[in-house]
C-alpha cells in the first residue's frame, strides 16, 4: 500500500477512493499526516494515544484511544496501517448512519461477545468523560456523571435500568437508528466532527 513512499501511488489512490468518501487531495493530505506520525507506515497504540493527547490536553485519552485503536485494527495486528486508518476515519466521519453505528458497535462491544452490555457502554462513556476532562466541558445537570449519561443512553435503547446486569444490545438494535432516542444517538458519534 505504498507505505514507504512519501505519496500514495495512483493504484492506491484509486482503490482508497472506492473504499472511502475522500477525494484524491484529501487522501494525499491524510497520508502525509499519517506518515509524519508513523514514518514506518505502522501506527502503534502508543502513537495513537499520543495523537489523542494532542487533541485532548486537559484529560486522559488513554482508555478511549485504546478502544478506538482496537476498533480500527481490524486484523488485530497490533498496529494500524494507512488503509485501516483511512477506511475507519471515512466511516466514522462521513459514513451513513448505519455504517457509523456498525463501526461504533465494534468499539463499544468491549468483551467482543457480539453484544453491548451496560458495563461495555459504561466503560466507553467513562473513557470519553476522562478523555475530555470534566473541568473543561460543561455538561447538562442530568449528564454530570458518566453513569447518569449511560443510564439515559441505555433507556434510549429501550432497556430498563433494572436489567443493567442482564440486558444486552444487539448489533441489530444498535443499528436501528430510527428507533433510537436522538440524544443517545448523538453521544455515539465521537468522531463526527473530525473532518
Amino acid at each position: 500500500m505504498g507505505q514507504q513512499a512519501s505519496k500514495l501511488n495512483k493504484e492506491d489512490i484509486s482503490n482508497l477512493k472506492q473504499e472511502t468518501k475522500f477525494t484524491t487531495r484529501e487522501l494525499q493530505q491524510w497520508y502525509k499526516g499519517f506518515k509524519r506520525d508513523a514514518p514506518t507506515g505502522k501506527l502503534t497504540k502508543e502513537d495513537f494515544i499520543k495523537i489523542h493527547r494532542q487533541f485532548y490536553p486537559f484529560g486522559d485519552p488513554t482508555d478511549f484511544a485504546t478502544f478506538a485503536f482496537e476498533a480500527i485494527d481490524v486484523n488485530s495486528q497490533g498496529y494500524i496501517d494507512f488503509k485501516d486508518f483511512i477506511i475507519s476515519l471515512s466511516i466514522a466521519s462521513r459514513g451513513s448512519m448505519p455504517e457509523k453505528l456498525k463501526w461504533t458497535f465494534k468499539m463499544y462491544d468491549r468483551d467482543k461477545d457480539g453484544f453491548i452490555s451496560y458495563d461495555d457502554l459504561l466503560r466507553v462513556v467513562r473513557s470519553i468523560y476522562t478523555m475530555t476532562g470534566t473541568e473543561c466541558v460543561t455538561f447538562k445537570d442530568e449528564d454530570i456523571t458518566a453513569e447518569s449519561r449511560v443510564g439515559k443512553i441505555w433507556v434510549g435503547f429501550h432497556k430498563s435500568l433494572g436489567e443493567k446486569d442482564s440486558g444486552r444490545i444487539s448489533l441489530g438494535e444498535f443499528s436501528d437508528y430510527k428507533r433510537l432516542d436522538p440524544e443517545a444517538l448523538s453521544t455515539l458519534g465521537v468522531y463526527n466532527d473530525l473532518v
